[in-house]
């Protein structure tokens, strides 16, 4: 099922771990997405923009990176739990959410046994699930976690853009991808078809709500007019919201 575009990955529980632990990479990474145009812009709006009145609620940041969604969610309310699985992205998450989180080291790919039965009013996963091996597995423990009418909002790299920066691959398969960002960093995820996201919905009794292909704030046109034509016209990222049936 997974074919690997690049060199053979060791480990596949631990996508991108060694970019995620790499201190000079992480705190350039942290300082850029506050601001910048495809995460600041782009994709958290529309990620935002998909969860309900969180007062009160409780919320799983599954991968919270270096704390920005742990942030505002704690700032709109809500008892929030942040996993992620790089020590250098739970220290930030700690400094950002100014320890008014729990924020837990953990990796996706495993079970979230520490967490409880419906614990949880929503999930919100922003730009992880590409790096992980088994997305039913994850799926069901997001189901397992949150309460019945809960939510799962998450966002990742859209199909068209994977296919399109990766047209030697077979689209309707899900395979490993190998893409250079800046500094020569390598960074190693799964590109997935899109209807596959729907059948591990549906799978793991989760009942497809929203689907949202984001378009970049009117910001964006004002501080970074070139991203802002690209980003018209081609989507990089795709947001999806689910709700747990039972």
């Amino acid at each position: 099922m997974f074919k690997n575009t690049k060199n053979k990955i060791s480990n596949l529980d631990n996508l991108a771990l060694d970019v995620y632990e790499n201190k000079e990479f992480v705190k350039s990474y942290a300082s850029k997405i506050e601001y910048n145009s495809h995460n600041a812009l782009y994709e958290r709006p529309a990620t935002l923009s998909l969860l309900p009145d969180l007062a009160g609620k409780k919320v799983l940041d599954a991968g919270c990176g270096p704390g920005v969604y742990s942030s505002i969610l704690i700032d709109r309310g809500a008892d929030v739990t942040a996993i992620d699985f790089s020590d250098e992205m739970i220290r930030l998450t700690k400094e950002k959410t100014e320890n008014n989180a729990r924020v837990i080291k953990a990796n996706l790919n495993h079970p979230l046994d520490f967490l409880k039965d419906e614990e949880f009013d929503l999930i919100v996963s922003s730009l992880v699930i590409h790096y992980i091996k088994d997305l039913q597995n994850l799926f069901s423990e997001f189901n397992r976690v949150l309460k019945t009418g809960g939510l799962l909002v998450f966002s990742t790299a859209h199909p068209f853009l994977d296919q399109k920066n990766f047209p030697d691959t077979n689209y309707f398969e899900t395979e490993l991808i190998t893409e250079t960002w800046a500094a020569n960093i390598e960074v190693t995820s799964y590109k997935r078809p899109l209807n596959e996201f729907f059948n591990l919905l549906k799978e793991t009794d989760f009942k497809f709500d929203e689907l949202l292909e984001p378009v970049p704030v009117i910001e964006c046109k004002e501080k970074y007019p070139e991203t802002y034509d690209v980003l018209l016209k081609n989507p990089w990222f795709i947001c999806f919201r689910a709700i747990k049936e039972k």
